[in-house]
């Protein structure tokens, strides 16, 4: 890489009273086959980190023992200090596939985590303003009534943003929401991402095969290996907020893209051979 400057390079954990989440040597197998080994690291306060690495290597599953949908077989994942035991309403998570209801309509679906039992104490009035302001924040307002079989795949994406944020969560996880989008439509979601994490502030974590969309959106990006997954590399992104597209087209910015996809490339070779 050309450079020592384009990135700085996370050897160190952050503090306590800054991290929001850990990884502590955490390893998952399946029978016999192992997914993760040994993974170690932080996710601090207000970081939007990406995870890049081949197909098959285990970010999914990382991401699946955040959200509590699966438990490690050793190691620990802690969020706010505290073990994993199961998915809550702290995290809100996003799938390539649209993660809405498709018997309810796009003011119901954004709705729907503030109509929970455990989001009850929020008055009504209040409900129906969080809806409005993540309605008109996705540019859906005049969609209100429609239901999501009629929306383009960008809008029904649009939507499950809207829905995981109005039910206000301490943590985003997304897996691929932006996979199937074509190249517009894909890029014009990055640009209402920016918009909302600056305006929300949210902690995010996002698993992506685009080594560019990783660097444009994100504090810091991990490059996973071939399963089992390892950490390869920590990489902080140098670039500040809010960003535009421009950067894409910076020699920063180049060099760091090449420096990543050598990396990413080389571990999907080693998948690859496992086959």
């Amino acid at each position: 890489m050309n450079g020592e400057s384009a990135v700085r390079m996370q050897n160190e954990t952050g503090t306590d009273h800054e991290v929001k989440v850990r990884f502590q040597n955490v390893s998952k197998h399946y029978g016999d086959v192992e997914v993760v080994h040994d993974v170690s690291f932080d996710i601090r306060e207000g970081d939007f980190v990406s995870l890049v690495g081949p197909s098959g290597c285990g970010k999914t599953t990382m991401m699946n023992m955040l959200a509590g949908f699966v438990k490690p077989n050793s190691g620990e994942v802690l969020l706010e200090g505290k073990p994993v035991e199961g998915p809550g309403p702290d995290r809100g998570v996003m799938f390539q596939e649209y993660g809405v209801f498709p018997w309810l309509t796009v003011e119901k679906n954004i709705r729907f985590g503030l109509d929970l039992a455990i989001k009850r104490h929020i008055p009504k009035a209040e409900r129906r303003q969080i809806t409005e302001k993540y309605m008109s924040l996705m540019r859906l307002s005049d969609f209100r009534h429609a239901w999501p079989k009629n929306l383009s795949g960008g809008m029904r994406q649009r939507l499950a943003l809207a829905r995981a944020y109005a039910a206000n969560p301490h943590f985003l996880l997304m897996d691929e929401p932006f996979g199937a989008l074509d190249a517009q439509t894909r890029s014009d979601m990055h640009e209402l991402l920016h918009q909302i994490l600056q305006a929300e502030r949210k902690t995010a974590l996002l698993i992506t095969h685009s080594v560019d969309e990783a660097i444009y959106l994100s504090s810091r990006v991990i490059v996973i290996s071939a399963r089992p997954s390892r950490i390869v590399e920590s990489i902080d992104i140098p670039f500040g907020f809010p960003r535009d597209k421009s950067l894409l087209d910076s020699r920063e910015f180049i060099d760091l893209r090449i420096h990543l996809r050598e990396q990413v490339m080389k571990q999907y070779a080693e998948q690859q051979a496992l086959r």
